[in-house]
């Protein structure tokens, strides 16, 4: 029987909250036996809260604390056990508590480090505290998120997932290194740069043309129609995305305005993104008849791009999220039956991938300390009492 990809791979989790947790998460799905560090002397902030269920699942779950010289020698062990570590507190702090690169290479020098933080780990920023929600501030995305002539969108969570993807990405390919060439990493990574490299086009545009990007709303730059459209019902609207001449008739066709396919005003491009406004006047004349989904389903059959814009509630009834098995039912820590995201891939004729409720802080301490690193149990009896093992 095939084994997961990253089976045999122990990573020691010494991350938290979304980005980290994120990447190793995915780790684990893999295969990897992941090993989470964390301490009820300074608990992970997420834990309070339901993104802790999916962001933490398949691993294992170890408590400890490293600010202790005990705490830190333990770690220090495992490491030496250890294929990667991953860290995303900001700048400094890991080498503030004796655990920079330098100490984890001694200790096992083919090991791979992962260190991300805000800003990365060198420049005059690199001090910035700062979280995902921030960065996409600091990096311009909200300035360009929203709709025009309004104030831009505020808020926002999906950076850290965002990032904790490529971590694991950015990890897998260390490893596929290592597995080559037998060298250990370090990986700096900045979470600012991650979310800067997805707007190449506005950086680009104020290089070349010194032009300073505003929000679109829901319209694009060069195709028209372009936008979400109301349906039946007070908060009901389908998206819809023309991109291309065919698309444009079939479109036309089907709401019943050969007119506008005929008029050479909206012939191209360039004459349908000038006149949107007139256009979207006549989509929503047709939409507003139709319930979303089956304005979508109409659409979908006429080779129109197009999907409802659904609420959460829709989104965790969706057919297609359900038969394709994204949705997996797990057992939380609170004894409740729920059904948790899964991943968004399939690897076709192995495994599938490994999934488990999220543990909670000190759960597998005895395999850790006991069965890993060989303690008697009177020592980690001794840790525990002492708040070392904490």
């Amino acid at each position: 029987m095939s084994e997961l990809p990253l089976h045999g791979i122990r990573v020691l989790d010494l991350s938290w909250i979304i980005a980290g947790p994120t990447a190793t998460r995915f780790m684990a799905a893999m295969g990897a036996e992941v090993i989470k560090v964390g301490s009820a002397r300074r608990p992970d902030p997420s834990t309070r809260g339901p993104a802790f269920q999916a962001y933490n699942q398949s691993k294992l779950y170890a408590s400890l604390n490293i600010s202790t010289t005990e705490g830190l020698a333990l770690v220090k062990q495992l490491l030496v056990v250890s294929d990667v570590v991953i860290e995303n507190f900001a700048a400094g702090v890991i080498e503030r508590l004796g655990l920079g690169y330098e100490v984890v290479s001694a200790v096992r020098p083919d090991i791979i480090m992962v260190a991300s933080s805000g800003t990365g780990h060198s420049g005059p920023h690199k001090d910035y505290v700062a979280y995902g929600s921030l960065l996409q501030h600091y990096t311009g995305w909200n300035s360009i998120s929203g709709y025009p002539g309004r104030e831009p969108v505020t808020g926002g969570l999906w950076a850290d997932p965002w990032v904790g993807m490529e971590l694991a990405m950015v990890t897998a390919a260390a490893l596929n290194n290592r597995a080559l060439t037998g060298q250990g990493q370090y990986v700096d990574f900045s979470m600012a740069e991650a979310l800067s490299a997805t707007i190449p086009e506005a950086v680009l545009d104020y290089q070349m043309n010194g032009r300073v990007k505003e929000p679109l709303g829901n319209r694009d730059d060069w195709y028209a129609p372009h936008g979400v459209y109301h349906c039946v019902g007070a908060d009901r609207w389908v998206a819809i995305a023309v991109t291309n001449d065919a698309e444009w008739v079939s479109l036309c066709q089907l709401i019943h305005r050969p007119d506008l396919a005929a008029d050479p005003m909206y012939a191209d491009a360039a004459g349908r993104h000038e006149h949107r406004d007139h256009l979207d006047a006549a989509i929503t004349a047709w939409t507003i008849q139709h319930e979303d989904h089956e304005a979508m389903q109409l659409l979908q059959r006429a080779g129109v791009p197009s999907g409802p814009s659904q609420d959460i509630l829709r989104v965790f009834n969706e057919p297609q999220l359900r038969e394709a098995g994204y949705f997996t039912e797990l057992q939380t820590s609170d004894g409740e039956l729920r059904d948790l995201p899964g991943l968004p891939w399939r690897l076709e004729g192995g495994p599938g991938p490994y999934l488990t409720e999220a543990p909670v802080l000190g759960q597998h301490n005895a395999y850790v300390y006991q069965e890993l690193l060989g303690l008697p149990e009177t020592e980690v009896d001794r840790m525990i009492e002492d708040q070392i093992i904490y």
